[in-house]
């Protein structure tokens, strides 16, 4: 008996484009509809108004819409074109060429607009989680909540460059050629505060870079948020001034900011370690609290000399993890981790309150943010389109706009899990990439998405939560 072929089914199927009622990627448009209602459309239009100019397309618009060309994966200036296919329903759609000058119109006060317009939409947004019952979303570590501390993530990403024409492309600390942003992100909401765009030369532990960087960040957020934060970041970015910055509270009186930053393990470190005695050592423990089996932190401050730090860093502690050597880590291990099968690693704290195991947990979730880098490198991040360095700028620019859209999104219309962890990837799939047939009756026009979808209730569900949305006045 001969077996039928298995690509049977494609007989008699053909392809034919010829039906007008489809709107693909329906999916964005409670994002669209959310940028609307919340004034972020409105507020950049004024940043990119001109005396004396009336665009045929509004700009605040073409912002917002590239933003979600972004989000449905877009990586060039001429993917803006796939949100034709949503024309039916919004409207018409600048070409290409438009969407180029809408670039390069954004000089420096434009995007100090752009940014301005941001930072009102996300205290808007902010304070709608604030009001609702179980309020704004703190932090927790192991079983304890950070009640009333934002917390905020630096870091910085290497952005490969296909070509080495594009104007500011060098050679990075990781080899090739690209850029090297700086980013801020805040763990609370996931939500994308600035993108710095630097050249592929800068370096990671840059203290004016990375003071820069924060104090854009903290002028992006709620004024309310900026009194108790806790800023972490790696030992790539770790440099004294930086740390004094964030002690002061950034120069502003009444702030109590803390730091959670790796520190070197160099020959002097390792020789302190091996003077700790046993009695020393405690057990580490997971982000819920539970024990981690063969980890352990300890105090290291007092077996070293601090003094040049201490002057204008009161209360700095150096805590210390001893876990095993994980082969991945080999090749960065010192002389005596490999003789040891054990791995230090060391953070500077000034918390003054707080067991070292909850300490290290707290770091540890600083994690988070290569998620954020990830999620900022899928919504446009890691193509820079143009060779020209003005235009990229700009286009770095719209990632935080489509981060902080899609952070509004995930809290304002997604139910508690219901895909508000999921990748953008994940939410593609699942939620943006749906096309629907179009239809007209009882004064009403219908998308109709098929019954059967696993996700169509978060679908409808995410149009119904912005729909009810109190609009900005």
């Amino acid at each position: 008996m001969q077996a039928t072929p298995c690509s049977a089914w494609a007989d008699r199927l053909e392809f034919v484009g010829d039906d007008d009622r489809l709107v693909a990627s329906v999916g964005v448009l409670p994002i669209r509809l959310l940028a609307e209602k919340l004034g972020l459309q409105a507020a950049l239009s004024a940043a990119w108004a001109r005396p004396g100019f009336t665009p045929v397309y509004d700009r605040g618009q073409l912002a917002v819409d590239l933003g979600l060309a972004l989000l449905l994966g877009g990586e060039a200036i001429s993917d803006f074109q796939g949100l034709r296919h949503l024309a039916p329903v919004t409207g018409p759609v600048a070409s290409t060429p438009t969407v180029w000058r809408f670039l390069d119109e954004a000089d420096e006060e434009t995007l100090d607009g752009l940014h301005r317009a941001v930072a009102a939409f996300r205290r808007h947004w902010w304070s709608l989680l604030a009001a609702r019952p179980e309020g704004f979303p703190w932090l927790r570590v192991a079983g304890r909540e950070l009640t009333g501390i934002t917390v905020m993530d630096l870091d910085a990403s290497i952005v490969f460059a296909r070509s080495e024409n594009k104007e500011k492309a060098a050679a990075t600390y990781k080899g090739g050629v690209g850029f090297c942003p700086n980013l801020a992100t805040c763990d609370n909401t996931d939500d994308v505060l600035v993108i710095d765009p630097r050249p592929g030369n800068a370096t990671s532990n840059d203290a004016a870079d990375n003071i820069a960087t924060l104090t854009r960040a903290v002028e992006r957020i709620p004024g309310a948020y900026r009194h108790r934060m806790l800023v972490r970041l790696d030992g790539a970015g770790f440099s004294h001034d930086l740390l004094e910055h964030i002690a002061s509270g950034g120069g502003k009186r009444g702030r109590r900011w803390e730091f959670s930053v790796g520190w070197s393990c160099t020959d002097v470190e390792t020789a302190a370690i091996a003077k700790l005695p046993q009695k020393a050592w405690a057990q580490a423990i997971e982000q819920d609290g539970t024990p981690v089996e063969d980890a352990f932190v300890a105090e290291l401050t007092g077996l070293l000399d601090l003094s040049a730090w201490t002057k204008k860093i009161p209360g700095l502690r150096i805590p210390v993890r001893d876990e095993p050597l994980h082969p991945k880590y080999l090749k960065r291990a010192s002389a005596r981790e490999k003789e040891l099968g054990r791995r230090y690693q060391l953070i500077a704290v000034n918390a003054k309150a707080g067991q070292l195991a909850w300490i290290d947990a707290r770091h540890r979730s600083h994690v988070h943010v290569e998620n954020d880098v990830k999620q900022g490198k899928a919504i446009g991040l890691n193509r820079w389109p143009s060779r020209h360095w003005d235009i990229n700028v700009a286009w770095t620019q719209i990632v935080p706009l489509a981060g902080n859209l899609l952070a509004a999104y995930r809290w304002l219309a997604l139910a508690p899990g219901e895909q508000r962890d999921a990748s953008v990837k994940l939410l593609r799939l699942r939620l943006f990439d749906l096309p629907a047939r179009l239809t007209r009756g009882q004064r009403r026009r219908w998308l109709h998405l098929r019954a059967d979808w696993p996700w169509i209730d978060a679908v409808t569900g995410s149009w119904t939560r912005v729909k009810a949305l109190p609009t900005a006045t």
